[in-house]
C-alpha cells in the first residue's frame, strides 16, 4: 500500500509553515528581554496613543510612549499603562514607536506597600514590559518618571 501524494503533499506544507512559524516566534522574541523569564505576567494587546520626549523637543531628556491600556492601573480613572525612560536614545526602540504603533503591553511589577508607598493610591512605580510588532523588539520602563510614594 503506497500513501496518497496528496496527503504527503499537505504534511510537507503544514510541516513547513509551522517551521516558519516557529522562526518567526523565535527572531520576534529574541529582542525580548523576558523571554527566558518563566514567571507568568499580565500582559494584553494594545496601542500607542501618545509618544514624545520628556521634555519637550529635547530628545536629550529621555522618552515616554503612552498605550490605550489600563493594565496595572485600573482603580485609577485618569490613569493609562505608560513608559517613561529618561535614559532611552533617539535610537532606541521607545523613541521610534509611533502613535498607532500595536503592542502588547505586559505588566512585570507593581511596588509593595509600605510607609511611604501606597499603590492602591499612588499609580506610579508600575514596571512595564512592551513588546512592539512594528519594530519587533521590546523594551522596559517604569510608568512614571517619579516612583511611588516619590517626589
Amino acid at each position: 500500500m503506497g500513501s496518497n501524494p496528496m496527503k504527503r503533499g499537505l504534511r510537507r506544507t503544514i510541516s513547513l509553515a509551522v517551521v516558519l512559524l516557529l522562526a518567526q516566534t523565535s527572531n520576534a522574541l529574541a529582542d525580548d528581554p523576558l523571554e527566558s523569564n518563566p514567571q507568568p505576567y499580565r500582559c494584553e494587546e494594545s496601542v500607542i496613543t501618545k509618544v514624545g520626549t520628556y521634555f519637550e523637543n529635547d530628545p536629550t531628556s529621555g522618552f515616554f510612549a503612552i498605550f490605550q491600556s489600563k493594565l496595572g492601573v485600573e482603580q485609577f480613572p485618569e490613569s493609562y499603562a505608560a513608559v517613561v525612560d529618561r535614559s532611552a536614545g533617539a535610537n532606541s526602540a521607545l523613541a521610534k514607536q509611533k502613535v498607532g504603533d500595536k503592542v502588547q503591553v505586559c505588566l512585570i511589577g507593581s511596588p509593595p506597600k509600605d510607609q511611604y508607598c501606597n499603590p492602591d493610591k499612588d499609580p506610579r512605580g508600575r514596571f512595564f514590559r512592551v513588546y512592539s510588532y512594528r519594530l519587533k523588539a521590546a523594551y522596559v520602563g517604569t510608568n512614571a518618571n517619579h516612583l511611588c510614594g516619590g517626589a
